[in-house]
């Protein structure tokens, strides 16, 4: 008789720990929350383009004389409504770049040593293209090649 109590008994708590279990299951994962903010996805990326610049060259000069070439190609990728706006300011980029690109060598900016930081660089151009043809039409500036001619 005394077995039969105590089996009952276990049996009773353990149904009971099995409902609760349950219970606290089924409100985490099934019941919709009502008080957590629902998910709200960005807005889409406009559509972006492409406009080539001619490769900008730019001597790093050292005490006495020029020391080596910095030859840098990069396209900047422009809003697509922007891109013709872009082409039309291409000389004043260029502008805009290689007085980036002095300014970065001349203040040692943009290198490591004597070699050419390309993150740094990337950040001056991206920074110079927005003064020019504006924040909002720059997306970024892809810097494709870099090379160094030592003299």
């Amino acid at each position: 008789m005394v077995k039969a109590l105590i089996v009952l008994v276990l049996g009773i708590v353990l149904l009971g720990g099995a409902s609760v279990g349950g219970w606290f299951a089924y409100q985490k994962y099934y019941v919709d929350r009502q008080d957590e903010p629902k998910k709200v996805e960005p807005p889409p990326k406009p559509p972006t383009a492409f406009v080539r610049l001619p490769p900008l060259v730019v001597p790093m000069i050292g005490p006495s004389r020029v020391e080596q070439f910095v030859t840098v190609v990069v396209a900047v990728e422009v809003v697509l409504e922007k891109q013709p706006m872009v082409q039309a300011n291409q000389p004043r980029l260029t502008d805009a770049f290689l007085t980036a690109l002095y300014g970065g060598i001349a203040d040692q900016s943009i290198l490591k040593g004597a070699l050419v930081n390309i993150p740094a660089v990337k950040a001056k151009l991206v920074e110079a293209a927005g003064k020019i043809v504006g924040k909002d039409a720059v997306q970024d500036v892809l810097v494709q090649a870099v090379t160094q001619r030592n003299l």
